[in-house]
């Protein structure tokens, strides 16, 4: 009985080893923003970054992708888990939709189609995009915790081979099992 216990717990390092891959993808999401400010810099407009549509389109990637990314890994993990309240999935989803994703695009499209964006129009794709970041980080997070923990617990049986008594050992199910 302890040894399914025992692991269905995430250690430290197994978090933050999640924390590591999650960091190393946004890192990949910063490196054009890197790119951007110093094409802008070298032009003498840096002031001007702020204006650009990319905050917006990057925001609305990073929030899809996080709920995306939670909720596949809820479906493969742990959908038959009782414990699962689905109807709370579905409204942490529905409000990171209506919250987020929409006004990321509505800004998209403001900062698109006006001649010269506002400064509040700035300032709303800055507080988009900081948090699609942080909804990416924790979901992203979380959603790589789930996968560490199931894929250490998951599919993993013990066989005891009754006429020889040998010792039990662990092996993976085979999918169709």
């Amino acid at each position: 009985m302890h040894g399914g216990d025992s692991q269905s717990a995430p250690k430290p390092h197994e978090r933050a080893v999640g924390l590591h891959i999650v960091a190393a993808e946004l890192a990949f999401l910063l490196g054009p923003f890197v790119v951007v400010g110093l094409a802008y810099l070298y032009k003498g407009d840096l002031h001007t970054v702020l204006y650009t549509p990319y905050w917006s389109i990057a925001s609305s990637v990073l929030i899809g992708q996080a709920l995306i990314r939670f909720i596949v890994r809820l479906l493969q993990s742990n959908a038959h888990d009782p414990s699962i309240s689905w109807e709370r999935v579905t409204v942490i989803f529905s409000v990171l939709v209506v919250l987020g994703l929409i006004p990321s695009m509505l800004v998209l499209l403001l900062v698109l189609i006006s001649p010269q964006p506002s400064f509040y129009l700035a300032v709303a794709q800055l507080v988009l995009f900081v948090f699609g970041f942080s909804i990416y980080l924790a979901f992203g997070w979380t959603a790589q915790d789930m996968m560490s923990t199931s894929t250490s617990t998951e599919g993993l049986t013990a066989e005891v081979d009754i006429a020889t008594a040998n010792v039990p050992r662990s092996y993976r199910k085979a999918s169709g099992e």
